[in-house]
């Protein structure tokens, strides 16, 4: 009975060291980033709706932010812990499609601060108080050397999704 006791314990612990030690793969990396943009998508539409505001996404090549039309301008929501900028993990990158026609996207490398700090954010995606979603737009999330992309995609009626494809 003791022997057996040991051995539960060992196989116990040997689980955990095996799940410990596993690194998260490329196919994984791309899989949690399409379902965080996609569950941020939908709660920035979800505030929309509650708060009768305006919202706006911002893609560029490796990052993206959630934008709030107040005081008559667009505004990053900085002090959000939710909807707060997120740059994507090295080198997974995003290929935006707004209504079937692909757009080509900066990349925050190429500015230097003083260039950041005086342009005007530009949503290229609104989230909008009456639950829709305007252009209807597709994402591609990207790696290099990896064989899956996930696509996060909205339509005009406020639907979205997150699934996976063949590149």
């Amino acid at each position: 009975m003791e022997l057996l006791v040991v051995i539960v314990i060992m196989a116990i612990l040997f689980t955990f060291t095996t799940l410990a030690i596993r690194g998260t793969s490329p196919e994984e990396l791309l899989q949690t980033e399409a379902q965080r943009l996609d569950r941020l998508l939908q709660l920035a539409l979800e505030e929309a709706i509650l708060r009768g505001m305006e919202y706006g996404l911002e893609f560029k090549s490796n990052s993206y932010r959630f934008l709030l039309f107040a005081e008559n301008r667009w505004q990053p929501l900085e002090a959000d812990r939710l909807l707060r900028e997120r740059a994507l993990p090295e080198p997974m990158e995003f290929e935006l499609e707004i209504e079937q026609i692909d757009v080509l996207m900066e990349d925050d490398d190429d500015k230097d601060d003083a260039d950041k700090d005086q342009e005007a954010a530009r949503p290229q995606v609104f989230l909008l108080s009456s639950g829709e979603i305007t252009p209807e737009f597709s994402v591609r999330l990207v790696m290099p050397g990896v064989a899956t992309s996930y696509i996060v995609s909205a339509t005009a009626n406020g639907e979205h999704q997150a699934e996976e494809s063949e590149l």
